[in-house]
């Protein structure tokens, strides 16, 4: 009879955790070049209404990477939400998307845009 791993771990209420990460790179790319790239890519690559936010340091497949995020925006109707998100390499300024990763945001992006410009059912 198999028995579950929760079952033999009590339950824990809370728990203090200590995390100790060392990350050492040189970081050629800044958060505004990074922007710059994507924002780049996305209008000779995507479409218009798209473009970039502010980016997060992380740390991914053993590099250290700016995530950016992809929002859709519209004149008429302002910033309408996040359709994706695309890394670029800290230290060579390498954009980490493929074409599948760009069209499955157009993809979001053009949902998005339909159900924004949708007349409201009563």
């Amino acid at each position: 009879m198999a028995t579950s791993v929760e079952n033999l771990i009590p339950q824990i209420q809370s728990a203090q955790i200590d995390i100790n990460i060392h990350v050492s790179a040189q970081m050629n790319v800044t958060p505004f070049v990074a922007r710059q790239k994507i924002n780049h890519l996305l209008v000779t690559e995507a479409s218009t209404g798209l473009g970039s936010d502010p980016p997060e340091l992380v740390v991914t497949n053993n590099r250290l990477c700016w995530r950016v995020p992809i929002s859709l925006a519209l004149p008429s109707k302002g910033r309408l939400g996040q359709v994706g998100q695309i890394e670029v390499d800290a230290q060579t300024g390498e954009i980490l998307a493929n074409t599948a990763q760009l069209q499955e945001i157009v993809d979001h992006a053009e949902r998005l845009f339909i159900g924004a410009t949708s007349p409201a059912k009563p």
